[in-house]
């Protein structure tokens, strides 16, 4: 009995051994992932790459993996399986055109492709409500190529301006703090380019010369008289530089 007993003991110790032998072989998109960060930190970009492609086979929705493999794709000279990636992003919900736009435009620059690489800088403008630092790399791309100048206009953009109309007002009020800003000398050049995109998206947007924002300054009168000289009232606070 007793021996029957260790018997029995001893195989379930082997039964153990061998389903802990097989938890630790289990490969999931995790287990890649990390391989892929230890890979990574060891400089051998193009076998960390490997390991990250692994667990998107796994899991094609495991955003850091892809995150990770875009930007090496990118920085190892990539571009087209980089930009694959970073598109990934574009029509996700949650995530939209501003998510990782920097990798995504780089990318079809490095790609040659300018026109599209103005288009997608003219959505992110929109989508953020202004972006200066982007508005001046559009303008950078349209001087080194004249023959995308056209897209400078919101005539070029008319389906864009459509689907970000909700943000004309923001893009107005971001003219506003571009003009009031009198550190750069640009500013009042970028503040008059948002005003266009913004009078565009939504003709009935009232000119931020002509808007009196609720600030310290002026919110009591504000609020005593709705309208002043058909200007508007905003009840929004703009930062006085």
């Amino acid at each position: 009995m007793k021996r029957l007993t260790a018997v029995v003991a001893a195989l379930g110790a082997v039964i153990m051994m061998g389903s802990a032998a097989y938890c630790a072989e289990v490969k999931d998109a995790q287990y890649y992932f990390k391989q892929g960060n230890d890979i990574e930190w060891k400089n051998n970009r193009l076998g960390a790459i490997d390991s990250y492609t692994e667990a998107l086979k796994l899991n094609p929705d495991y955003v850091e993996a892809r995150v990770a493999r875009g930007k090496l794709y990118y920085f190892t000279g990539q571009y087209a399986k980089a930009l694959e990636d970073f598109n990934y992003f574009y029509n996700k919900p949650n995530y939209g055109p501003t998510v990782y736009y920097e990798f995504r435009i780089n990318c079809k620059k490095k790609l040659g492709q300018y026109a599209e690489a103005v288009d997608d800088m003219y959505e992110v403008i929109l989508a953020y409500g202004g972006n200066s630092r982007l508005l001046q790399d559009m303008m950078d791309t349209v001087n080194q190529h004249s023959d995308l100048e056209y897209k400078l206009k919101p005539v070029s953009h008319p389906e864009l301006l459509a689907k970000y109309k909700p943000n004309a007002k923001k893009l107005r009020d971001y003219a506003k703090n571009c003009a009031d800003d009198k550190s750069n000398a640009k500013n009042k050049e970028y503040a008059d380019f948002f005003m266009e995109m913004a009078s565009a998206m939504d003709p009935e947007v009232t000119h931020y010369s002509k808007v009196i924002y609720d600030t310290p300054d002026n919110s009591a009168p504000a609020r005593m008289s709705p309208t002043q000289d058909g200007a508007e009232v905003m009840d929004v606070d703009i930062q006085v530089k």
